[in-house]
């Protein structure tokens, strides 16, 4: 039987208490939630939601303090799943943990889905010698991966590029799409069900991990019938009207025209 667990990196008291509200979701009962955080955030309070704490001495600041997920992995699990602290699993998870057993690394697009047009990322990109071609580009705040050579070398390569670029861009999130991309690396694509953003996106079936820092509708996914399209952003839901076919508009339409004949 695999071993999985999820890891946050986080710190600072308002980002450590995001993490252990998104680590009490009673889909992670299966798994061990991992906080990993600095010398210095309190912890105290939320130690008992986490089933473990662990300190690091992180060498970047910021966002980038992720890149340095190579160095800093807990020995003894299988497989990982990386969660930003802004994310509520309000569904099974475990196909992501499944696939990124079998190809690596499981990962969904992120909403700025254009690699070279994220917040002038071209430069890097051309910089590495990579053509801008609108490679897509996936969001690093939910990242299933597997412990695996390969998945070690992208993350190696992600550290690097950070550490490359760190005075002239401070987003880990193209690093890590770029990464991908100069070791040749094909992802397994999950669906944005597995990091829906609150931004309004139409939701088709269930919404599994939710990516916001406002917290999800409580009927997110109740679903009204079995195409039913709905729309959410932070506590608030909206289901879609069904849109009446065009033959069915047209009958409707001559019924009433010889009705008045």
């Amino acid at each position: 039987m695999q071993r999985r667990a999820v890891l946050y990196i986080a710190w600072g008291e308002k980002f450590v208490n995001q993490a252990a509200l998104s680590a009490k979701s009673r889909w992670l009962d299966n798994y061990d939630t991992i906080l990993i955080t600095d010398k210095n955030s309190d912890t105290v309070r939320v130690e008992d939601h986490f089933s473990k704490v662990a300190r690091v001495d992180f060498k970047q600041s910021g966002h980038l303090r992720k890149t340095e997920l190579i160095d800093i992995l807990p020995s003894g699990y299988d497989s990982f799943l990386l969660l930003d602290s802004d994310t509520q699993v309000t569904e099974d998870i475990s196909l992501g943990f499944e696939k990124a057993e079998k190809f690596g690394i499981a990962v969904a697009p992120a909403p700025a889905y254009s690699l070279d047009y994220f917040m002038k990322f071209d430069f890097v990109m051309k910089s590495e010698n990579i053509d801008c071609k609108g490679q897509l580009q996936y969001n690093s705040g939910v990242i299933f991966f597997s412990v695996a050579p390969e998945v070690s070398a992208v993350l190696s390569k992600w550290k690097e590029l950070a550490s490359n670029y760190r005075d002239r861009y401070r987003h880990d999130q193209p690093f890590f799409t770029l990464a991908m991309e100069l070791l040749d690396f094909n992802p397994y694509t999950l669906s944005i069900s597995y990091n829906y953003r609150g931004f309004g996106e139409r939701i088709s079936g269930l919404v599994r991990i939710w990516h916001s820092h406002g917290l999800p509708p409580e009927n997110i996914n109740v679903i009204k019938g079995k195409m039913q399209v709905r729309r959410a952003w932070p506590g608030k839901l909206v289901y879609e009207k069904k849109k009446k076919s065009i033959i069915k508009r047209l009958m409707k339409m001559i019924k009433r025209i010889l009705v008045r004949l």
